[in-house]
């Protein structure tokens, strides 16, 4: 029998039996034992733990490349081929990615984001919830990766939303001023309906947006705790430029400019209105139909004011439009829209809000300092425009 030293060295050593690891080997010729010390039984355990925790199934985690494949996806139209070769990697790598995307949202949300109709891949409702999003996540992880990698041109940005007509006005205003204070920065801005701007401030892709739903609608959108601050209140018009010897248009001038116009005398005329799916539009078809039983004539279902405003110019019918949007149109050259009020105590104002996610144990925004000063710049715009 043989008793092999290699792990001790040449000097003596004094280890409790205890702590020892006495291994036999038998071949046909010699038995060897071997004796491993503490350190060396560590070194050895902690080997095979790494073996067999690699061996082991890893949970699956909606990772980054999940996401790029989702955006990229939502990106070419459901088509997968082209993200395979727009992510340079193979067919079945695509589909493995879009089969873990799916089995994990639905495990999680119980709502996968992706539906397969055919040979093209389809977004959800859930799908379209999140879209905007994912594509932040991906875009600000690639600006991550090119600061680290010494990129830096990149500007701090802020990123806000906001509907098309307060783009154009008071917003555009707050904005060039905060770049006249702050030229290294640079701002995103994006005009999506004002759901989706809740959700892309409530999921990190916006500092903060304008909206004019409720504070009870906005955490219902958002699903968590969110800061809202009243910017004011935009009453409702009426306004149209009907053809001269329309048979609506004799309707339109006959009624009264001195008070608020009812439901009952707007049945007869031709309404341009925002898509069904809008707020304002939903309030003024259960005005109308809680006062009168009916519901109003609609020529067009378009989406922006200004757009309304556009074609009540042109003499398609009556728009309805916010008294901001009309006092920005009669500014434009050639205006000839006239207008009738609405009742402020049967059809309610917009309250135009600010909106950001909440800062924990604090009434205040959790938003970065640079986009906390455009905050105030629009603040300051609203008061002065």
């Amino acid at each position: 029998m043989i008793l092999s030293r290699s792990k001790f060295g040449t000097g003596p050593m004094k280890i409790p039996i205890a702590l020892l690891i006495i291994n036999l080997y038998k071949t046909p010729s010699k038995a060897y034992i071997e004796i491993v010390p503490p350190f060396a039984a560590a070194d050895k355990w902690l080997d095979h733990f790494v073996e067999e925790s690699a061996a082991m199934p890893r949970p699956e985690q909606l990772s980054l490349e999940l996401l790029q494949t989702f955006v990229m996806l939502a990106d070419l139209d459901g088509d997968a081929t082209a993200v395979a070769q727009a992510l340079n990697i193979s067919q079945p790598s695509v589909s493995k990615r879009l089969a873990a995307l799916r089995r994990l949202t639905q495990v999680h949300d119980g709502q996968p984001w992706l539906r397969l109709q055919g040979k093209r891949w389809h977004m959800t409702p859930e799908g379209q919830r999140v879209r905007g999003i994912a594509a932040d996540l991906v875009h600000r992880y690639r600006e991550l990766e090119r600061l680290l990698a010494g990129d830096r041109a990149s500007k701090p940005i802020v990123s806000i939303a906001c509907g098309q007509q307060a783009a154009s006005g008071f917003v555009r205003a707050a904005i060039e001023r905060f770049l006249k204070a702050h030229p290294n920065v640079q701002v995103r801005l994006a005009t999506p309906r004002g759901k989706l701007r809740i959700i892309g401030v409530a999921g990190g892709q916006f500092d903060f947006a304008i909206v004019t739903d409720s504070p009870a609608a906005i955490h219902q959108i958002a699903r968590r705790e969110m800061h809202v601050e009243a910017l004011f209140e935009d009453r409702f018009v009426l306004a149209a430029n009907p053809p001269a010897k329309s048979a609506w248009g004799k309707k339109w001038h006959a009624l009264p400019t001195n008070r608020p116009i009812t439901a009952t005398e707007l049945l007869d005329l031709p309404f341009i209105l925002p898509e069904p799916d809008a707020a304002r539009r939903k309030q003024f078809d259960e005005w109308c139909f809680q006062a009168t039983g009916k519901t109003v004539d609609v020529v067009l279902e378009t989406g922006g004011w200004q757009t309304i405003l556009d074609f009540a110019q042109s003499g398609l019918g009556v728009g309805l439009a916010t008294a901001t949007s009309f006092k920005a149109c009669q500014e434009r050259p050639g205006c000839k829209l006239t207008t009738r009020p609405l009742n402020p105590a049967e059809f309610a104002a917009d309250a135009v809000r600010l909106v950001a996610r909440k800062a924990h144990g604090k009434a205040e925004p959790e938003i970065v300092e640079l986009a906390h000063q455009l905050w105030e710049f629009i603040g300051n715009a609203v008061t002065t425009t």
